[in-house]
């Protein structure tokens, strides 16, 4: 979809005619046409000006030699049967160790790249291809641009430079000053990593707003030695930015800290959040930095404290489901929050079934503050026990740290141990308080989060939808 907007988009711009120019493994010709096709990519790119396309044909291996910097509205994009977009035939390889170069920089606010894979490439995490020092990106160095339905795997991001030390994004960077356009849309990120000092094994982002959506980031690694973060994506907008991160799965990634995502200044709507593991603490998210988390499975994580999320300063956990979390210590298998500033809201969230080390008396949620004096948590219609009513049961410098409006304590009610959809009996149902946001808005499993008869949200990330027949009659 988005190609097809990014396409739209461009043609309404009041440009020169576009160009169409082609590339064929064997081709000998001037890339005018498929019958007279040109083999180097890198040379057609350089060639193409505003409003063009760079048609590359599939079911072959293209080597680059040097990364290409796209500066001007072009689309680089696969061409399969049909015309479609064949990521999976169409392999971009950045020729590892033989040669260290990213595949791309983009810095146009129209630049696209779509249907390709993108594997072997290295980046120095300090420049990218603009000369911009620390940045990074192993395959992708966005300034401004788009990157669509594209399969990223295998790259990686080194440099022994401490000075470097938030650089990173094994797969991709996306970033710099104040760069405020494009994302990555429709594509996989797996199996990529980032060397010691860096962060972000997937994903990272520094600065600007970006979005990243509909995307499986999978598998990747930044060191577990240092406290390095961000297995799978690293988000530090800064102040005035914003990263929006939708209708993600984000799996089995692993960092020192964060293993899954590191927010800052970030949105994560509508995504799983699983099997992500750390040295550290944050197995699942760690957030802070007015970041909300919306609407997300988080499950399967492992730390040694805050199994599903590790917190601190202000945020917002929103119509969550966290379960089946761990952490070895004993503190915060589910929900882990320290730190000396910030007050984080948690509301409509299942916090159950998660487990901790030691006496296990922490093993959904563990709050923790330098300054006593004030309650630093609230809790309203959540589903979590131990009762949050009673003072944390550690040392009495912790204070009362908690306050709940509207708290279920009881088991929610699972369908199965994997299934965490609420059943019939669930008290979780229609026990939450309906927002603006809910408003037309979809549960994880594509139900309404306030359907027509019932009218309330039900706490945790999925609605209960009594199975039936409906009639309507006059």
């Amino acid at each position: 979809m988005l190609i097809g907007l990014g396409l739209t988009m461009v043609l309404a711009t009041p440009w020169a005619s576009a160009a169409d120019r082609y590339v064929a493994p064997n081709g000998t010709g001037g890339g005018t046409s498929w019958t007279d096709t040109h083999s180097n990519l890198i040379e057609m790119v350089a060639l193409a000006g505003d409003n063009d396309t760079v048609y590359v044909t599939n079911n072959a291996k293209y080597y680059l030699t040097n990364q290409i910097v796209v500066k001007y509205a072009i689309t680089v994009r696969s061409w399969g049967p049909g015309g479609i977009l064949d990521p999976t035939n169409t392999i971009l390889d950045g020729n590892y160790p033989i040669t260290t170069n990213r595949h791309f920089t983009l810095s146009n606010y129209w630049a696209t790249l779509a249907g390709f894979t993108l594997s072997n490439g290295w980046g120095s995490a300090n420049t990218n291809g603009l000369g911009n020092t620390g940045a990074s990106g192993g395959a992708i160095s966005i300034y401004y641009g788009t990157v669509t339905n594209c399969i990223i795997t295998r790259n990686s991001v080194f440099s022994a430079d401490p000075s470097y030390s938030q650089a990173g994004g094994g797969g991709i960077f996306m970033g710099m000053d104040n760069a405020k356009s494009g994302g990555v849309w429709n594509c996989t990120i797996s199996g990529n990593s980032v060397g010691p000092k860096n962060c972000g094994g997937g994903i990272m982002v520094n600065n600007g707003s970006w979005r990243i959506v509909n995307c499986t980031i999978s598998g990747n690694t930044a060191p577990s030695a240092g406290g390095y973060e961000g297995g799978g994506i690293y988000a530090n907008p800064a102040s005035g930015g914003l990263l929006v991160i939708s209708n993600c799965w984000v799996v089995s990634n692993s960092a020192g800290y964060a293993g899954g995502i590191r927010t800052a200044f970030t949105e994560c709507h509508n995504s799983f959040i699983m099997g992500n593991t750390v040295t550290v603490k944050a197995g699942g998210i760690r957030v802070n930095n007015n970041s909300v988390i919306r609407n997300c499975l988080i499950s399967q994580n492992s730390a040694a404290t805050g199994g599903g999320i590790s917190g601190n300063n202000s945020h917002s956990i929103q119509s969550c489901t966290i379960v089946s979390n761990v952490s070895s210590s004993d503190t915060g298998g589910g929900f882990d929050f320290s730190g000396s500033a910030g007050f984080p809201v948690i509301e409509n969230t299942i916090i159950w079934g998660n487990r901790s080390g030691g006496s296990g008396i922490y093993s959904n949620w563990y709050v923790w503050r330098t300054n006593p004096s004030t309650t630093w948590v609230t809790f309203t219609n959540c589903c979590t026990a131990p009762d949050i009513y009673s003072n944390n049961p550690g040392p009495s410098v912790y204070g009362v740290l908690a306050s709940g409006v509207n708290t279920v304590t009881n088991d929610p009610r699972y369908v199965s141990a994997t299934d965490f959809r609420l059943q019939l009996d669930s008290p979780c149902i229609d026990a939450g308080v309906n927002r603006y946001w809910m408003e037309g808005a979809l549960d994880l499993y594509g139900y309404r989060r306030i359907d027509i008869f019932r009218k309330t949200v039900d706490i945790g990330a999925y609605e209960y939808l009594s199975k039936g027949t409906m009639f309507s009659g006059h």
